[in-house]
């Protein structure tokens, strides 16, 4: 079969790696943000992320001959290229991921909210502001509830949510915050401080074959970049994966909801929601259609006993059935430092290879080096299986120890409980609330 992984940033190199491993004929179609690739030595950098290691190619290029690729499979990494995704799509090329709705439901936050409230999922209350200096009024005419800061445009990054578990200490904290962003012109742009709720966050995922729910796995990942969940907010620092039942009540209580919305709209593909499981009902977060990282990764290496490349087809072709293991997949991100120069050397044993899941990194003759695209500084994933979840994590320390390469990072308490947002007690708590 050949597939054609559609990526800004490199986010599906892994699995374009993966398939071609399978066999398959792999092209990796590049389409950058501008501003990614503004200098000269930025655009050496981004050219050189993934070479050696798959064919690429740019998405405008083959959309040019596009009829050559009629049998191809098209895989979007992330939602973005919208105009060229609903060209293939009304073409009636094999098209997964993507598309004007999925791409709206990730970036425009209010008509997400307003879509998933018709099928009954609230999110916290909320109120918009335009100026730091008005939200420290409102905080402060609410002095005990404790409030997330977060953009109302930009990237999600930019939330912050207090750390104090204390409500009143958690808004005192909040306004420092502000006067922070006041006093250093920090806020650009409208935002929402979101009302803070306590309970057990987690993430769910329905695939969806012809608008029919077909397969559902939970995904409880820890965001923030180092030990005990501090630091700043990045894509996924670390999590677990782990089937449930379609009739499980973590699906019941939030896609499950919007079932009738996918099937009216024939829809095939992903789609995951974040949301609280709290004493006062199900608060939503954030929703979207698409590949998740680490999750999918996670979910593919280690649980599927399918190929990647046979479970895309048979998921866009129709006939899907799925085969995943009993257990824990876990995985952990290897990071060097933000802004790192390029070229460093990347070891690690050959048995590992299919256990990683590369981002920034290319590859000559023999060797793996960082290709210093990704300015955050994440290099790859490393992956493990285990029956339970300590195991699973042990699994996956175990190779992280074995990979070297300048200024490593990764966070080594994926197994530990002494933090709020630890996924092993999540999993507790979410299976003596009984939703899984």
């Amino acid at each position: 079969m050949q597939f054609i992984v559609v990526t800004t940033d490199y986010a599906g190199l892994g699995f374009a790696v993966r398939l071609q491993a399978e066999g398959h004929d792999v092209i990796l179609a590049t389409h950058p943000d501008p501003t990614v690739i503004a200098s000269p030595e930025d655009c050496i950098r981004y050219q050189r992320t993934g070479e050696g290691l798959v064919r690429k190619d740019s998405l405008s290029d083959l959309m040019a001959v596009r009829e050559r690729y009629r049998d191809a499979y098209w895989i979007w990494d992330l939602n973005h290229s919208v105009e060229e995704n609903e060209t293939l799509r009304g073409e009636h090329f094999r098209v997964l991921g993507g598309g004007v709705h999925a791409y709206r439901m990730e970036h425009d936050r209010q008509a997400c909210l307003e879509f998933v409230a018709e099928y009954g999922l609230l999110a916290p209350p909320s109120v918009r502001f335009n100026r730091p200096a008005e939200a420290i009024s409102f905080c402060k005419e609410q002095p005990d509830i404790a409030y997330v800061y977060k953009p109302d445009l930009g990237d999600n990054f930019e939330t912050f949510l207090p750390e104090s578990e204390d409500p009143a200490d958690a808004n005192r904290e909040l306004q420092i915050h502000l006067r922070s962003l006041e006093e250093n012109n920090g806020v650009r742009s409208a935002f929402l401080l979101q009302e803070r709720k306590d309970g057990v966050e987690t993430n769910v995922e329905v695939w969806f074959q012809k608008g029919e729910p077909v397969f559902a796995f939970m995904d409880l990942e820890c965001k923030r970049r180092h030990v005990q969940d501090l630091g700043e907010l990045t894509g996924c620092a670390l999590d677990y994966v782990f089937t449930i039942p379609i009739e499980s009540r973590a699906v019941a209580a939030s896609i499950g909801k919007m079932a009738p919305a996918y099937r009216a709209m024939n829809y095939t593909g992903f789609a995951d929601a974040n949301y609280i499981a709290a004493k006062d009902g199900v608060w939503f977060l954030e929703k979207c259609e698409r590949l998740g990282y680490n999750a999918h990764p996670n979910l593919f290496w280690n649980l599927a006993k399918s190929g990647v490349g046979e479970t895309f087809a048979a998921l866009v072709d129709g006939g899907f059935e799925p085969n995943f293991a009993e257990g824990f997949g876990a995985s952990v991100t290897m990071s060097t430092k933000e802004n790192s120069p390029p070229d460093k050397p990347i070891q690690f044993p050959s048995k590992l290879e299919r256990d990683l899941y590369f981002y920034d990194v290319y590859r000559r003759d023999d060797l793996y080096l960082t290709a210093g695209s990704d300015r955050n500084g994440d290099v790859l994933l490393v992956t493990g299986y285990g029956f339970t979840m300590p195991t699973a994590w042990e699994a996956v320390m175990k190779k992280a120890s074995e990979i070297k390469f300048p200024y490593r990072y990764y966070r080594p308490d994926g197994d530990q409980t002494n933090f709020p947002s630890s996924p092993i007690r999540r999993y507790e708590a979410l299976k003596g609330m009984g939703y899984i």
